[in-house]
Parts: structure tokens; C-alpha cells; sequence
């Protein structure tokens, strides 16, 4: 157990330097608003979902395909919860105007920027392969319900279209023939996309500190909602569910990963989507930007007490 914590540790340390590199970049002007947008769109549309394909190349084996079902049903437990607890908190005709980002904030974590480099400093593909799961789950949740959150005039036919087609679900399918079936990438595009997956932490890093360095940190700091949003996205529900996962028949890797990708910070889409949706983003901001700085102390954390309670 010491052993995982100190590469959590080491691994989120690693992070935030590659952030800082994001950070210093805005800084001096060699990375703008637009071509941080550039790179997550890249990020997002194309190595996301080459780090899903990439974990799945690996032989059919039916217990990791019961890990796989396994992981699916812990997001459930993990996201479900989220959802129940942030209505009941923050309800359509209580006193939160903007109740629709605080709960999306809630719910939604960064379980691929911020989790996927974890998972695999700890766990390598295997880890990657079981935070595929949650990634895939995400998704559909955040193009179905996040979206009917933010934008209550969205066609129910757009929802069920957003659910399905989008980059996670899709390289998720895509994945899920290679290791279901006998077919194999060939050698040189399953190359490709093995290069591609590597670029996810540095890429991902980078645009997180590009990010931060844009928001205004002190005010950030100063919004007492935002300490609220981040304490039950970081702390209360990761605790309650690390409570459900160790009265279920799990092993500690699978337990871990799913904890990792549960507890992880605000997603940056939540801000995005905002945006796009015309609700409070900068709220959403802000949440992003405190709830990721407070991860690096939350996590290992969470990680220690799984590991002395569950083993």
C-alpha cells in the first residue's frame, strides 16, 4: 500500500509540474485561449480515445471481462449516488439560481485528464482498461442527463443521439471488438495509436494549466460555494462511496481505480458545456480550478484509507 501511495504522490507531483508548463506558457503568451481550445478539442476527439482502444489490445480473457462489467457497475453505484445527493441539495426551487451547474459539477468528475494518468502510473494498461469503464459510463451520462441539466429545451431524439455517438462511447465499441473477437489492429496503426495514447498526461496536463492560469485564482479561493461543490465532489461522496465498494466482493486494484476515478476534481466540461448552454460557467469554473488544486491532497488520501480499511 505505501508503495501505491508513493507513486500517486510522485505521479500527481509529476502532473502539476507538466501543468506549470501549461501555466508558464499562457503566461508568456506562447499559448492563448484559442489554442488551448485547439488542444482539447484534439485531446478529447482523438487521444482520449486512442488511450480506450489502446487498453483494450490485449487477448480476450472472461475474467477481465467480468472486471470490465464489474467496473461498469461500480460508475453506476459511484455516479448514481452523485446524482440523488446533488438533487436533493441543490433543487430546481431552492435558494441556487444556478442549481443546474452545481449539480453537474457535482457529478461529473475529470476521470479522464485527471484520472486515466493515475490509473496508469499505478496500474498501467490494466488500470487504463478498467477507468475505460467509467470514461464510457461518463459519457453517456454527460451527453444525456448533463445536457438535459444545462439545457432544459434539448430534443429528447438529440439526447438519445449525444448518449451514443460521442468519442467515448464510440472507442469504447471500437475497443470492445478487438478484445472480444479474434480481430487484431495491425502493426503499424496499432503503433500509431499507441503514440497517440502516450500524449494524454503531458497534453492533457498542459491544457489544465493553460486553463488555471486564465481563471483568477484568489477569487476563486474567495466563492464559499465553491468550497461546498468541492468538498462533495472530493471528499463526502468518494467517502460514502468507498464505504459501498468495501461491502462489495472487490479486490483492492479494481476498488482503487474506480475510487481514483470517482474522486478525482470537476470536470472541465462542466465549464465548457456551460458556456455553451448559457448557464453560470464561471462558477463551473471556479470549481474546476479549486477542486483540481485540492486533488493533489484528496486523492492519496483517499487511496491510504482504502488501502488500510480494505486491504
Amino acid at each position: 500500500m505505501l508503495e501505491n501511495i508513493q507513486i500517486l504522490v510522485s505521479q500527481i507531483f509529476v502532473m502539476f509540474l507538466l501543468m506549470a508548463v501549461g501555466f508558464v506558457c499562457v503566461r508568456l503568451k506562447y499559448l492563448n485561449n484559442d489554442g488551448a481550445g485547439q488542444l482539447s478539442l484534439i485531446l478529447t476527439r482523438i487521444v482520449a480515445p486512442c488511450v480506450i482502444i489502446d487498453s483494450f489490445q490485449r487477448e480476450f480473457d472472461p475474467a477481465l471481462g467480468i472486471d470490465l462489467l464489474a467496473a461498469a457497475g461500480c460508475t453506476v453505484i459511484a455516479m448514481g449516488l452523485s446524482i440523488v445527493v446533488s438533487h436533493f441539495l441543490f433543487r430546481t426551487n431552492g435558494p441556487h439560481k444556478n442549481f443546474a451547474d452545481k449539480r453537474v459539477c457535482v457529478v461529473f468528475t475529470n476521470c479522464g485528464f485527471m484520472a486515466l494518468p493515475l490509473l496508469d502510473a499505478l496500474y498501467g494498461s490494466y488500470g487504463l482498461f478498467l477507468g475505460s469503464a467509467f470514461i464510457a459510463v461518463n459519457n453517456v451520462l454527460l451527453w444525456s442527463y448533463g445536457v438535459s441539466q444545462l439545457c432544459r429545451n434539448t430534443a429528447k431524439a438529440q439526447k438519445i443521439r449525444n448518449a451514443i455517438l460521442n468519442p467515448g462511447t464510440v472507442s469504447l465499441a471500437i475497443g470492445l471488438v478487438f478484445f472480444l473477437t479474434p480481430l487484431n489492429l495491425p502493426q503499424i496503426p496499432a503503433t500509431c495509436i499507441s503514440y497517440l495514447a502516450s500524449l494524454n498526461t503531458p497534453v492533457a496536463m498542459i491544457i489544465l494549466g493553460a486553463f488555471l492560469a486564465q481563471c483568477n485564482l484568489r477569487s476563486c479561493f474567495q466563492d464559499k460555494q465553491v468550497y461546498w461543490v468541492t468538498a462533495l465532489r472530493l471528499l463526502v461522496l468518494p467517502l460514502i462511496t468507498l464505504a459501498i465498494f468495501l461491502l462489495l466482493p472487490l479486490d483492492s486494484v479494481l476498488r482503487n481505480s474506480m475510487l481514483i476515478s470517482s474522486a478525482a476534481p470537476v470536470a472541465m466540461t462542466c465549464s465548457m458545456f456551460g458556456q455553451v448552454y448559457g448557464t453560470d460557467y464561471l462558477f463551473s469554473t471556479r470549481a474546476v480550478a479549486v477542486s483540481t488544486i485540492l486533488s493533489a491532497l484528496s486523492i492519496p488520501a483517499l487511496i491510504a484509507l482504502s488501502g488500510l480499511l480494505g486491504g
